[in-house]
This record gives C-alpha cells, sequence and structure tokens, in this order.
C-alpha cells in the first residue's frame, strides 16, 4: 500500500495501523505525534486507526534536550 509520510512516498503493507506503522518505522511511541489527513490522531486511538491507500501521514518525534 502507498502512502505519504512527512511528504515522501512510502510503501507498505496492507491493514497497517498508525502503532504498526510507528513500530515498522522503529520511532518512540510516547514521543511521535501522528496526523492522518491533517488531522491528529490521538494516542489512545492508534492500535485501532487503520491507514488507507494513499492517506497523508505527518510523523513528528519530540526529541529531548535543548
Amino acid at each position: 500500500m502507498k502512502l505519504e509520510l512527512n511528504g515522501k512516498e512510502y510503501f507498505t503493507g496492507q491493514d497497517i495501523t498508525v502503532q504498526r506503522l510507528i513500530d515498522e518505522l522503529e520511532l518512540d511511541l510516547k514521543s511521535t505525534a501522528v496526523a492522518v489527513n491533517k488531522a491528529i490522531v490521538p494516542k489512545s486511538s492508534y492500535p485501532a486507526f487503520v491507514l488507507n491507500e494513499n492517506d497523508k501521514i505527518d510523523l513528528v518525534t519530540i526529541a529531548p534536550g535543548g
């Protein structure tokens, strides 16, 4: 399945959730914010939020420090 991830094409398997995408990308769940098609997805919805072909995903990872 094709997605747009932070402005670039990204290919992944079918029936992927936001949670599985974060795991696939090896990102830290606690410090990652996600928007799908410009709508913020609450962290509590990550495990059940299924992505669709051509969704536009914006991932922001907060890094501690200064």
